[in-house]
């Protein structure tokens, strides 16, 4: 018997479903379940082993066991096992080798046709990759569709949709976010809007919050073991299962106890939901927030909502529909088996697109497997059918989203915009902002902003790419298509205009920078961030500034002339910017991120200019002759004007964003080094390293309002987002004063390491972060207490710290090691 299969291949789980005749059913995978883990063992002759045969072996070989690798499909660095690399997309075939294999014994011959699912946020880049796991697997080919339109085509079964009905796909799996607004039309059903994500937030961050929760009952225990002794690695690896399975029981019970069994020691930490639900409040709350987001972008009020559809194992949780229902307001549907309806939808699609069952068949069949929920009524028809469309260029890289055009409109968008919004006011981009486009096959950003008109398609990479279903209206199962109406539509991030590793800017045109979206609320930075994998980015990166909508970093790399591009949704290089002018120095962005202003100076004091770059192509458009050593500059919230601070000349440069010369200069005490406005732009302060002081300026008269002595060597400056409060490093005191900015009084001052160099504040001002250059470190402050909560060794000269706009990561440039070293801020 002919049949098709649906795979979901997710962060945590490997689920799948087949369709054959009038029915669709999971198939069971696992062991003691129908989904099995996204793991996999290698064996010492080097076979893969995946599933729970994989995942049992995590506790006693740790080291050959992979999981949660899904998450870094598109980082260049391979997954080590055994002491052997294994690229991601091996490791993703050798998932579905196994589910391939188990099916057709037991269908007894190969599917007719696979569907695999994936992220509705994943841009072009990893969607390539993704499309090369099924040779992987030995599989020909395979269509791909994302886990919202699979969830959806699943829900169409099971619910008849009225004619303008509108509801809400709310996907929390184990380790991506997706948020989707669909409608009901004549035509069938389209999604409106652009589909909303965060990349990295899922069940698997619970389970470590569980694990954080477990350490701190025991007392810092976990952070103090020895991890080169095999007895620990083994422990930990047992107690990680051990929390998941504790989260899982909180789904069901209000309480669960946790048992550790450490070298030497054993405790059983108590859990209660209560506790749980406050370690992860936070990370939910940002999912409504993108779901908000999600429907501003349809210009949907939540009242206009059906429903809202939860999908993914982490939706079970009970915090998230009781979330969900107190601040829309709207019913929350949650099936029984939440990590069963992407891969049963992906059979359906499958099924659809195979035509299996023949083509004659009634609109009201439905298969009987899911039928039983669907009462007597139909579910909705088809749309027409419609194939992936061509990549876009998107506008400037730093720049906020256009608004997207109307939903089903030719070229409206398939991508989430940026979920960051525009820049802190007054912020110059270092620690606050918001980041950039990816650029064509290279690593593709995961929050970007609503795309302009498509260019001509790029060009692929390996076999023709079939992304789309193409879905015909009269068919056997009656499914839901999320599509756009006229024309196709590509789901993800759009391509970005730089060039990988090449210093010339890309021809493709740009558009201007439309409105910015809503800002969001930033993740909750925590007192101890986790240390991430560096990343590469050529000699001497001496500053690191985020794009407004934190996609981006560029990284100024000092004696090697050139300016780093990373796409921070894969930790990876894009693009080398040469700077003509010389050696740069610090980088400060336009609030819309359509200007990047590089300060240029060398060691001889024969250079001193701000270089102006288009961060739509990457180009320069002018150099700015100013005073010998400009600094870190700040542009005005309005961005009509730069403020530059020039080191040996005592003054600060005032230039003209329009004109690009400089149209007033500004005496300060001796030794300006940092400029920084405040929110509303009434203030800059400014800190001035010979003089001892920390100088408040006006921005409309250029008067100097205060002067605040501070300890030694003032270095930056860091003004807080939301309170009238300014901090600043010390460079030969090794401290950070915080400055009262309503009185100019001194209200601490905090130890920290030797030489800070830069202070940047978490995105929702709980913390400060210093980079302590000699002392290869850096320090966090806690805003309330003015106490240091924890010092993080990252590595040899770090100089400067940029933090995401969203809150979750921040990241500090390695002088010396010609890195950026990744800090999760949110835990």
């Amino acid at each position: 018997m002919s049949y098709c299969l649906g795979v979901d291949l997710g962060t945590t789980f490997v689920a799948a479903a087949i369709a054959h005749d009038t029915s669709v059913e999971m198939v069971v995978l696992g062991d003691r379940a129908t989904v099995m883990p996204a793991a996999v063992h290698v064996r010492d002759d080097g076979v893969l082993v995946t599933g729970d045969a994989a995942a049992r072996r995590a506790v006693s070989s740790p080291d050959r066991v992979a999981t949660e690798f899904k998450r870094r499909l598109g980082d260049p660095t391979p997954v080590l096992l055994g002491g052997t690399s294994y690229p991601v997309t091996d490791l993703l075939g050798a998932l579905l080798r196994d589910v391939l294999a188990r099916v057709g014994e037991e269908r007894g011959g190969p599917p007719e046709e696979v569907v695999l699912t994936h992220p509705a946020n994943w841009g072009p880049f990893r969607r390539e990759l993704f499309e090369e796991v099924p040779r992987y697997a030995g599989l020909s080919s395979a269509l791909t569709v994302t886990e919202p339109e699979a969830a959806a085509a699943f829900y169409a079964t099971v619910r008849r949709l009225g004619e303008g009905e509108v509801i809400a796909v709310y996907d929390l799996g184990g380790g991506t976010f997706d948020a989707t607004v669909l409608q009901r039309t004549s035509h069938g059903i389209e999604i409106l809007g652009a589909p909303e994500g965060i990349e990295r937030l899922g069940g698997a961050d619970f389970d470590e919050a569980v694990l954080a929760h477990v350490n701190h009952a025991a007392g810092g225990a976990l952070s103090e073991l020895d991890l080169g002794d095999p007895r620990t690695v083994m422990a930990l690896a047992r107690l990680r299962q051990d929390c998941v399975l504790a989260k899982e029981a909180l789904s069901v019970d209000t309480e669960t106890v946790i048992p550790v069994f450490l070298p030497g020691r054993h405790l059983d930490v108590r859990l209660t939901r209560a506790q749980f639900e406050d370690m992860i409040r936070a990370p939910v709350e940002s999912t409504i927030g993108t779901l908000s987001r999600a429907l501003r972008t349809a210009e949907v009020p939540p009242d206009r909502l059906s429903a809202v559809l939860l999908v993914g194992g982490s939706s079970r949780i009970p915090l998230i529909g009781q979330t969900i229902a107190a601040e829309l307001q709207r019913p929350v549907v949650v099936d029984a088996h939440p990590k069963h309806a992407v891969a049963l939808g992906a059979a359906i699609l499958a099924q659809t697109h195979a035509g299996v069952g023949g083509p004659g068949a009634r609109d009201e069949e439905v298969p009987t497997a899911v039928a039983g929920a669907a009462g007597t009524a139909p579910p909705a028809p088809l749309p027409p059918p419609r194939a992936a469309a061509p990549a876009r260029v998107e506008a400037a890289v730093g720049a906020p989203a256009e608004a997207p055009p109307p939903a089903g409109a030719p070229g409206a968008p398939g991508r989430p915009p940026s979920p960051a919004g525009p820049p802190e006011a007054g912020g110059n981009g270092h620690g606050r902002g918001t980041g950039a486009p990816p650029w064509p096959g290279a690593a593709a950003g995961a929050w970007a902003g609503a795309p302009p008109a498509p260019p001509p398609a790029l060009p692929r990479r390996g076999r023709p790419r079939r992304r789309g279903l193409l879905i015909g209206a009269a068919v056997l199962v009656v499914v839901v298509v999320l599509g756009a109406v006229l024309g196709g539509l590509l789901l993800g991030d759009d391509p970005d205009p730089g060039t990988a590793g090449g210093g010339g800017p890309s021809a493709e045109a740009q558009q201007e920078p439309g409105p910015a979206p809503a800002p969001a609320e930033p993740e909750a930075a925590v007192p101890i961030p986790t240390i991430g994998a560096p990343i590469d980015v050529g000699p001497t990166s001496g500053f690191v500034a985020v794009s407004p909508n934190g996609r981006q970093l560029y990284v100024a790399n000092r004696a090697a002339g050139v300016v780093t591009v990373v796409d921070t949704a894969v930790d990876a290089v894009t693009a080398t910017i040469p700077i003509a002018a010389g050696p740069p120095q610090f980088l400060t962005f336009s609030p819309d991120g359509s200007r990047l202003y590089v300060s240029v100076f060398d060691d001889a004091r024969t250079i001193a200019a701000v270089t102006v770059l288009d961060t739509s192509d990457n180009s320069e458009v002018t150099t700015v002759p100013v005073r010998t050593r400009p600094y870190l500059g700040a542009v005005t919230p309005d961005g009509s004007r730069l403020f530059v601070p020039n080191h040996d000349s005592g003054s600060i440069s005032v230039i003209d964003s329009t004109t690009d010369a400089v149209v007033d200069e500004v005496q300060v005490p001796a030794n300006p080094h940092w400029i920084e406005f405040t929110p509303d732009g009434s203030r800059a302060y400014v800190a001035n390293h010979e003089s001892n002081v920390v100088t408040a300026l006006d921005p409309e008269t250029l008067a100097v309002v205060a002067e605040v002595p501070v300890e030694v060597s003032p270095h930056s400056v860091a003004v807080h987002p939301t309170r009238p409060l300014v901090a600043n490093v010390n460079y030969d005191s090794a401290s950070v004063t915080m400055i009262d900015t309503t009185t100019h009084t001194v209200v601490a001052t905090v130890p920290v390491g030797a030489n800070p160099q830069d202070i940047t504040w978490s995105a929702d001002g709980r913390f400060a972060y210093t980079a302590n250059v000699t002392d290869d470190s850096v320090s966090v402050i806690n805003a309330e207490t003015f106490e240091v909560t924890a010092r993080l060794p990252v590595g040899d000269g770090p100089t400067s710290v940029a933090v995401l706009p969203d809150g979750s990561r921040a990241f500090v440039s390695i002088l010396h090691e010609g890195r950026l070293v990744p800090l999760d801020l949110a835990g």
